[in-house]
């Protein structure tokens, strides 16, 4: 007996546009492979790879095979119909719930709209009838995800995720916009602690860097930095704000009965097997109690030095800088530009072949098997100038300084890169020959700081285009001018984002780094020894082959990955 297998909608398709000479069996077989290796469905390969127009797959699919067609990167989403169908459900069997029909019906974007046995299953889960439709445009698991971290659930459900067992493992992801509603209730109904525990874990699903609680004359605004973007959250008001100020200082093991003064503290949590540190700072305004906590997701795990977004040259070069054997590297930039994740990636390439590499810290963002971290700790009398005295004594290979704030610090790390240790560190300056002058005004002498640094890197992060509605753009006049000044070359059509459902419309999706690495020669440890200027050093630096951040951040422009406007609006210097 022969069986024949059967189709998924998918093939059947294919099969369709095959037939119809729409396309040719060899670019079937290419769209396949493709859709393998990016993981996306077939239909959005034949599409992304240019095998197929949009219009003709519509128009096959709506009346050759009698299935409607929506186009995930600008459908409208009711968010009562999201309501309907829980979140690990629309996972799972990957299932989209977009509104209602004018008969009440359900209607569904999915990848398998002739998988009738889940429909009768989705009108058993929300007591509807369903009626699915072809997704295309997107990765449906993009969208619930999208969806589901910004989307309110009725109060019931929210209030049963929240309230089973108290603890951030059980919240629901969904959060609304609006006066005091959170999770799809009005917060100030809620008990402080479980407050805090939604705020917290909807932060973690939205990726959020930092939470933002700012009191102001009659209420609070609690905000999420998002690709380095505040957004308001939800509108709060002052006695529910005390009230969650309050239950993460004890949490954070902050002094409760003090609002004065400024407080740093910390906690941890686990959301299932997720655990994530919160890095907390409190100081009193004119209108009460501010605070900002640090979010520092460690189940991400560390990245490599190529998905930080590095140009091949400089990853060349800033390899070379890290296989020497004694020195002193540094990483320089902004607060909140990347540098400790830039310091971690290049440790991590380090760990099996260097020996005992050890870190002063404040805080630990992120623990790192293969290196011995210690944690700044005033009130045991550990800072960064006594730790790194410490780290002296206990034979280290490599050593990374957190940070470099003051002359002791400076001295000591640049000492112990002339005594035949890898030394990396941060430190806050403009650029990349900046950040050897900030190390002289510290009060190194210019003869131990020439042999000392090895090498400089200097970073920014930019926000990327979303890949869903990345559309061709010409640069508008100022950009152009701006372009051809610095690249030597007319402008060309360049990549930007209209905004869609995968980007909340704001045309971005994630951030990617922008750098420029200056390597140490004979000729600039000259001018350091005589104190020479940055623009002194870094014209040395430019001779020599070095690409400026802001070219390099007009190369990601060039190739598609941002906008010039991003460029500018990050990668900003006062010539």
């Amino acid at each position: 007996m022969v069986t024949r297998a059967t189709l998924t909608f998918e093939e059947r398709a294919g099969v369709v546009l095959l037939e119809g000479g729409f396309i040719t069996q060899e670019q079937l077989e290419d769209a396949k492979t493709a859709s393998v290796l990016e993981s996306s469905s077939l239909l959005d390969a034949l599409v992304s790879h240019g095998m197929v127009n949009q219009e003709i797959l519509v128009t096959v699919l709506s009346y050759q095979l009698r299935i409607p067609v929506v186009d995930l990167r600008h459908v409208d989403v009711d968010v009562d119909a999201v309501a309907l169908v829980p979140e690990d459900y629309a996972r799972q069997h990957k299932v989209m719930p977009l509104g209602f029909d004018t008969d009440g019906s359900l209607r569904i974007a999915t990848l398998m709209p002739n998988d009738f046995q889940l429909s009768s299953e989705l009108s058993s889960v929300t007591g509807r009838q369903t009626k699915f439709v072809m997704a295309i445009g997107g990765k449906l698991e993009d969208l619930i995800n999208r969806i589901y971290t910004s989307a309110p659930v009725h109060a019931a459900n929210a209030a049963a995720a929240a309230g089973e067992g108290g603890g951030p493992e059980r919240m629901a992801p969904a959060m609304a916009m609006g006066e005091s509603i959170f999770l799809g209730q009005n917060l100030s109904n809620l008990p402080a602690m479980q407050a805090v525990d939604m705020v917290t874990w909807q932060a973690v699903k939205s990726n959020a860097s930092d939470i933002h609680m700012v009191p102001s004359h009659d209420s609070a605004k609690v905000l999420f930095r998002l690709d380095g973007q505040l957004h308001q959250m939800v509108e709060l008001p002052l006695s529910l704000h005390e009230s969650m100020v309050s239950r993460i200082k004890v949490e954070a093991g902050m002094d409760i009965s003090e609002d004065r003064r400024p407080q740093d503290g910390g906690f941890s949590l686990k959301f299932g097997e997720r655990r994530v540190e919160f890095r907390v700072a409190s100081i009193g305004t004119s209108w009460g109690e501010m605070m900002v906590i640090r979010v520092l997701d460690q189940s991400n795990g560390l990245l490599s030095l190529e998905s930080l977004g590095m140009e091949t040259g400089n990853l060349k070069t800033w390899r070379s800088l890290l296989k020497l054997p004694y020195g002193m590297l540094m990483v320089s930039g902004p607060t909140g530009s990347g540098k400790t994740t830039t310091l971690y990636a290049s440790v991590a390439e380090l760990i099996t072949s260097r020996g005992n590499i050890m870190s002063v810290e404040d805080p630990i963002e992120y623990r790192m098997n293969g290196v011995n971290q210690i944690q700044v700790n005033r009130a045991a009398g550990i800072d960064f100038p006594s730790g790194l005295r410490s780290i002296m004594r206990l034979d280290p290979d490599i050593i990374l300084v957190g940070e470099i704030r003051d002359t002791e610090t400076a001295t000591t790390a640049v000492n112990a890169a002339l005594t035949g240790h890898l030394v990396l560190a941060s430190i806050h300056s403009n650029d990349a020959a900046s950040s050897i002058v900030r190390l002289l005004d510290l009060g190194v002498e210019p003869f131990l700081a020439a042999t000392g640094v090895i090498g400089c890197l200097a970073q920014r992060l930019v926000r990327q285009v979303c890949p869903q509605c990345s559309v061709s753009t010409k640069a508008t006049v100022s950009e152009a001018i701006a372009y051809e000044q610095e690249m030597q070359e007319q402008a060309p059509e360049f990549t930007s984002g209209p905004g869609c459902n995968f980007c909340n419309g704001s045309g971005f999706v994630g951030r990617s780094g922008v750098f420029e690495v200056l390597s140490v020669d004979e000729t600039i440890r000259r001018q350091i020894s005589q104190r020479a200027s940055g623009p002194e050093v870094r014209e040395t630096a430019l001779g020599n082959g070095m690409v400026p951040m802001r070219r390099a951040g007009m190369q990601m422009a060039q190739n598609g990955k941002t906008t010039l406007s991003e460029v500018f609006r990050s990668v900003f210097f006062i010539d």
